[in-house]
Parts: structure tokens; C-alpha cells; sequence
């Protein structure tokens, strides 16, 4: 992705209220520099954009919510995916 593409999609990322974090060592690294009340206000938000998602494409519901209520790594993994290409697929050129 060229770097402008990047830049763009991060500034969209912090517009939404949540952390521009491309990867998962980079989300850990941010999430771990946030006091608590700030990083739950970023998670809340982050959760309040999958399921926005899957409300909209209640196809993706099994990518993304476990049977069993507890999510797994790949359901985890699949959310940040999700949410950081619709990032990218509806950002303005």
C-alpha cells in the first residue's frame, strides 16, 4: 500500500476513534500506552464498528463470532481485518 494510501487510512482510523494500528504488535504497543478509561472509550468503539459491520452483512458472522460466545484468535484477527479493509475500501481519493 503506498505510503499516502496508509497515511490516509490512519487519519481515518483516528477520525472513527480507533487506534491506527495496522498490525497486531502495533495495536498491543498502542492499547498498552493508553491509560485504562481511553483504551476502554477505543474498544468500545472498535466493537461498535464490527458489529455494525456484521449487522449489515450477517454473512461474515461466522468469520467473526464464536459459537460458543468467547471469541478465539482467528475470530479477533478476522474483526481487525474486516474493520481495517472496509477502512481502506471506503476512504475518499
Amino acid at each position: 500500500m503506498p505510503l499516502s494510501r496508509k497515511m490516509k487510512a490512519k487519519i481515518n482510523m483516528i477520525d472513527l476513534g480507533i487506534l491506527p494500528a495496522f498490525t497486531g504488535k502495533e495495536l498491543t504497543e498502542m492499547l498498552d500506552s493508553l491509560p485504562s478509561d481511553e483504551k476502554r472509550q477505543v474498544k468500545r468503539k472498535f466493537r461498535k464498528i464490527w458489529r455494525k459491520m456484521l449487522k449489515d452483512k450477517p454473512e461474515i458472522r461466522e468469520m467473526i463470532v464464536s459459537e460458543t460466545g468467547v471469541p478465539l484468535k482467528h475470530h479477533l484477527r478476522n474483526r481487525s481485518c474486516l474493520v481495517i479493509t472496509s477502512i481502506i475500501r471506503n476512504m475518499n481519493d
